[in-house]
């Protein structure tokens, strides 16, 4: 445990030295093109939604709004289908926006919204609409907890011992992101344990859907952590995949994320958004950005593997260093013109691009810059996927939500603190939560964090968490 902290960290260090840190085979032919195959969910069909049992959905432009429940086809914990009543997909489709609708059986379907600030949504993700969206993403990720429990580690909040998702809630987050790796225990992997796997992944996302809190799942794409800059260089690539052609590839991305998707659904813990790739500057799954052509059928292959299982998944993808002197490959918005526009490669869908908020130049005038950038170009929503309470970010992610905010249209969506019981300033100032031994305390800092989801509007807690590890 700590070899991997202790690579977790140089890579973050690295980070910093640069600013911070065979129906398939035929789909891709198809879209390699920058053609729709009209078959395909990612094409964006434009019709009529096709019908769930008993009860038909209509599809909506853009990105959906939410919608109520069809009668007889109530949702389970996580936005699971009642068996009998799986979601329709098709309907009109606008630029990045998803088809929607879906019902259960006997009962009238959901209407998708229209686009405009890109929301999908509102309301409780169990037993809400789906995906959650609540009026602003106050989230974390929390993807070390079941190694520290493994260990014996335990997180207090008020002398009580709790489980750190209920503690996130209590103090006003409301989504949680978890990593995962394609085969961690493989030779070069991040974890002999298997953490961060898809099993571990399943078992850490009910306890989130348990909490009632959205649910973020990052797919690195690889064995083992990819940060800034190296997600084209070999130990990105997942040690299964070595040396098979982008093409193929593609296959495996889709299979891969398929699964994993598929695995969560039936566990109840269908995610609200997936990201394809972490900071993916430098390219992904051992493919370089500037084979554009080859890593975007790789995108493209896993984006489909989200959208063949549930097509309503807020799909996202993560930029290191979304500022004007951003690095690691492509400048921002070079990486930004790339996704969104499908040039020179393999069209795809991507509902909201996210960043790593790290550090500022100027207050966050350069985040605001950036993020504007795609909204103004591409009327899609942001958001941080990752940054410390640490500088300009303290206290409560100061700077960075304070950015989101203030982007027109409701379209900044929020931010994830990343790992918050972790030390990641050299000062020792950073997480929520004060470490000794094997006890992780909420702190002053943590604090913060209620006080400033009340100060925005946001309900402290956030959720409620239901079952006997809750006390309830």
């Amino acid at each position: 445990m700590a070899t991997q902290r202790s690579g977790r960290n140089s890579i973050r260090a690295a980070g910093d030295s640069l600013g911070r840190r065979a129906g398939m085979l035929a789909w891709l032919a198809c879209a390699a093109t920058l053609g729709a195959c009209a078959s395909s969910a990612t094409s964006e069909p434009t019709g009529t939604g096709g019908s769930a049992t008993g009860g038909s959905a209509t599809g909506g432009s853009g990105n959906p709004q939410g919608g109520a429940t069809a009668t007889g086809g109530s949702v389970s914990t996580g936005g699971v289908v009642a068996t009998g009543g799986q979601p329709a997909t098709g309907g009109t489709v606008g630029t990045g926006g998803r088809a929607t609708g879906g019902g259960g059986a006997g009962g009238a379907a959901a209407t998708g919204g229209a686009a405009g600030s890109g929301s999908p949504g509102t309301g409780a993700s169990t037993g809400g609409a789906f995906p959650f969206k609540p009026p602003f993403i106050l989230g974390a990720d929390i993807s070390w907890t079941l190694e520290d429990e493994a260990g014996g580690g335990k997180f207090v909040e008020g002398g009580v011992t709790r489980p750190i998702e209920q503690i996130m809630s209590n103090n006003g987050f409301n989504y949680i992101r978890l990593r995962t790796f394609v085969c961690p225990s493989c030779a070069g992997g991040y974890s002999k344990q298997g953490y961060c796997d898809t099993d571990h992944t399943v078992t850490m996302a009910k306890r989130v859907k348990a909490c009632g809190l959205g649910l973020q799942i990052d797919f690195h794409m690889s064995d083992t952590w990819v940060s800034i800059g190296t997600g084209g260089g070999a130990s990105s690539e997942p040690s299964q995949w070595a040396g098979k052609t982008p093409a193929e590839k593609a296959v495996l991305a889709h299979d891969y994320v398929k699964d994993v998707i598929t695995k969560l659904v039936a566990a109840g813990a269908t995610p609200d958004m997936v990201s394809i790739g972490n900071e993916t500057n430098g390219g992904m799954s051992g493919i370089k950005i500037s084979d554009w052509a080859g890593l975007s059928q790789v995108i493209a292959g896993a984006v489909k593997g989200v959208t063949e299982v549930n097509d309503k998944i807020i799909i996202t993808c993560q930029n290191g260093r979304p500022r004007p002197d951003s690095a690691g490959g492509s400048n921002f918005t070079g990486w930004v013109d790339k996704y969104m526009s499908a040039a020179g490669g393999t069209k795809f869908r991507m509902d909201l691009i996210g960043g790593s908020t790290y550090g500022t130049t100027n207050k966050g005038a350069d985040w605001t810059e950036s993020f504007g950038y795609v909204i103004k170009t591409y009327n899609t929503p942001v958001c941080s996927m990752e940054y410390n309470d640490t500088g300009d970010n303290k206290p409560a992610g100061a700077a960075i939500n304070k950015v989101m905010r203030s982007l027109p249209n409701g379209m900044g969506w929020g931010s994830f603190v990343w790992e918050p019981d972790r030390n990641y300033s050299s000062d020792g100032t950073g997480p929520l939560f004060d470490h000794s031994g094997n006890t992780y305390t909420t702190n002053a800092a943590m604090a913060e964090y209620p006080a400033y989801a009340k100060s925005i509007g946001l309900p402290v807690p956030a959720t409620k968490c239901v079952g006997s590890a809750y006390g309830n």
